[in-house]
């Protein structure tokens, strides 16, 4: 259950999105807020205090904590993450203005030692009414479905897919072999809905045979998701992650919100 919501703010307008989709979610699942920015050498607190608060006097959430922070961007938020018991990390999108870099290493260095959920939120704040979850028979990825779930508004939609890659490596065109894969994952998804909470959001699911990122982007074009669901293994390599190097391009060319679960 998320309780407590974490933003990391770089003092940009991306971070001032990503604080009103946390100050949305608090509301709307009974959490707090926390807010931190970590100075820049020579940084001056009260110039980032003086920045931040209009964004704070616009949160609607009743508990917002304000934490400003020296030292090293990564460590700082990860550790603040850990030692506040976060249940949710959310960052704004990367951009080259950015003094504390939100963008290429900092961003890979927050996903690999990230504890909890992380949510790079891009678009205009509404409730998701359309969520697209990358689902295969791994642990996190059952756990990006289970994430994704709770943090949807009552009336949105999840849409499960899976991508058959081995079957397009291998050539199979065996319909009885499709067949199995098909009623393996059916079986996934039945397994999945009787564990989810009962809730009054709409479950469908997919399956596609062929290369990841092609088969993605195309049902990302085809079924216009708010967010993007992903799971990521634990190990530290993000080469190993659920989607390989796909999970990175993703959050540097985000198609909508992104939610990468462990």
């Amino acid at each position: 259950m998320v309780q407590h919501i974490f933003v990391a703010h770089d003092l940009s307008p991306e971070a001032d999105l990503a604080l009103q989709r946390a100050d949305l979610l608090a509301r709307q699942l009974g959490a707090r807020l926390s807010l931190v920015h970590v100075l820049a050498a020579g940084g001056d607190a009260e110039a980032a205090r003086a920045r931040l608060a209009p964004a704070l006097t616009a949160c609607q959430t009743e508990q917002v904590e304000l934490l400003v922070r020296s030292g090293h961007p990564v460590e700082e938020i990860l550790r603040l993450v850990r030692g506040l018991e976060a249940d949710l990390l959310v960052l704004g999108a990367h951009h080259a203005q950015s003094a504390q870099g939100f963008a290429g290493t900092t961003l890979e260095q927050l996903l690999q030692g990230c504890p909890v959920p992380l949510l790079l939120a891009v678009q205009p704040v509404q409730p998701w009414a359309r969520a697209l979850v990358a689902l295969d028979f791994s642990p996190c990825a059952s756990r990006a479905l289970q994430q994704a779930w709770q943090l949807l508004a009552d009336g949105a939609s999840v849409h499960a897919l899976h991508i058959d890659e081995r079957a397009a490596i291998h050539a199979l065109d065996d319909p009885t072999e499709r067949q199995f894969q098909r009623e393996l994952f059916d079986r996934l998804v039945d397994d999945e809905r009787r564990r989810l909470p009962t809730r009054p959001l709409q479950l469908s699911h997919a399956l596609l045979s062929g290369e990841r990122e092609h088969c993605l982007q195309t049902v990302i074009a085809a079924e216009q998701p708010q967010l993007l669901a992903l799971g990521a293994h634990s190990r530290g390599a993000l080469a190993d992650a659920l989607l390989g190097s796909l999970v990175l391009q993703l959050l540097h060319q985000p198609p909508c919100d992104v939610l990468i679960v462990r």
